[in-house]
C-alpha cells in the first residue's frame, strides 16, 4: 500500500558537521513529496494503557529537493485501543509518532546519506504536524558548492 505526503523540510545543516561556508549555520528549506511503501508484515501492536503502541516498517520514496530512498521504522501511539486501530484507517484516531529513516540520495542534487527522524502528532481527521529532524551523522560526497 503506498501513500504520498507533500512535504516542506527545514534542515539546520550546522548541526550536520558540514563544513561549506554556504551551507554553514543555515536553515534550508527542502520542497517535494514521498511516497511510503509499508510493509504490512512487520506490524506489531502492542497494549499500552487503554491506548495502542504501533509499530512498523517500509521504505520511503523521496522525490523534490530531497531524491532517494530510505528504510524507515515507524513508531505510533494511538489514542485508541489495538482492535480500533487494526480496523480503522489511519487519521479515524489521534496519534503521536517517531519515524527513523535511514536516507540515501541526494540533496539539491548533490549526494548525501543522513539519518533523518519524523516526529509529529497526527489529529483526528488525518492532518499531520510534523518535523523532519537531521541526526548529527551525515556523509557528503562528490563536489562542494562554490
Amino acid at each position: 500500500m503506498r501513500h504520498t505526503i507533500i512535504f516542506t523540510l527545514a534542515i539546520m545543516l550546522s548541526a550536520l558537521g558540514v563544513s561549506v561556508p554556504a551551507w554553514a549555520g543555515g536553515l534550508v528549506r527542502a520542497e517535494g513529496t514521498f511516497t511510503v511503501e509499508i510493509d504490512f508484515s512487520t506490524m506489531a501492536l502492542t497494549t499500552v494503557d487503554e491506548n495502542c503502541l504501533l509499530t512498523i516498517e517500509g521504505l520511503v520514496y523521496f522525490t523534490g529537493t530531497l531524491e532517494g530512498i530510505a528504510p524507515a521504522r515507524t513508531r505510533a501511539l494511538a489514542f485508541a485501543s489495538c482492535d480500533t486501530v487494526l480496523t480503522s484507517l489511519p487519521g479515524t484516531y489521534e496519534d503521536v509518532f517517531t519515524s527513523a529513516f535511514e536516507f540515501a540520495g541526494k540533496f539539491d542534487g548533490r549526494p548525501i546519506v543522513a539519518d533523518l527522524t519524523y516526529r509529529g502528532h497526527t489529529a483526528i481527521g488525518g492532518k499531520i504536524d510534523a518535523v523532519f529532524t537531521p541526526s548529527k551523522k551525515i556523509g557528503r560526497t562528490g563536489s562542494a558548492p562554490s
